[in-house]
């Protein structure tokens, strides 16, 4: 029991942490989108492959309650994350395809948690849902229709990036919230069962 509650904490901090990576990425890529390309590719490689070492070891400490897309996303991650810090030059061409790719399969996780919180009855769940589809088809957009961004492109990923973050944040928030409360309404209904029993 003690070693599932444990896992369960290593998820949850893997998830805050990967939600602060976003923002401060999204920041970044706002503040700074006149910058020297070649700068942001070297921000962007370490931010790549500090996240993806943390889901993979995240991965591997806690295999109870990981996803395999969380690995498949953190080695993916620092591989690219290593690739664009040794050639900054070559990646550059591809780099809003890659954080548009990371937009889509984050948008894909948060859209599996909303579930989550239905399964928790909170009422409002379904605007995760929507919203987590929205930012999803925004994400594609952005591959399939870079020109159409010009040079906005970089704002607009950025905002994306916060989104996730603060999006990803708020449903833990929520999760642990109705999480407690529905564990809560179990243990009242066992008890009131057990004195029914008991009469």
């Amino acid at each position: 029991m003690k070693n599932k509650h444990k896992n369960k904490s290593k998820s949850l901090n893997a998830m805050i942490i990967s939600s602060l990576a976003y923002l401060v990425l999204g920041i970044i890529m706002i503040v700074w989108s006149k910058s020297i390309e070649t700068a942001f590719c070297y921000t962007l490689g370490t931010a790549l492959t500090v996240y993806g070492l943390f889901n993979i070891l995240s991965f591997f400490l806690s295999r109870e309650t990981s996803l395999v897309l969380e690995l498949i996303t953190g080695i993916l991650s620092t591989a690219v994350g290593i690739f664009t810090l040794i050639s900054p030059n070559t990646i550059i061409g591809v780099i809003f395809f890659i954080i548009g790719i990371l937009i889509i399969i984050v948008s894909a996780l948060e859209i599996k948690y909303s579930f989550v919180l239905k399964s928790f009855n909170m009422r409002y769940w379904w605007i995760y849902f929507l919203l987590s589809v929205i930012v999803m088809i925004l994400g594609i957009s952005t591959i399939l229709f870079k020109e159409f961004f010009a040079e906005m492109i970089m704002i607009f990923l950025g905002t994306l990036l916060i989104y996730e973050g603060i999006s990803g944040l708020s449903i833990l928030f929520f999760a642990n919230h109705y999480g407690k409360k529905a564990t809560s309404n179990s243990r009242m209904i066992d008890a009131e069962a057990t004195d029914v029993d008991s009469d």
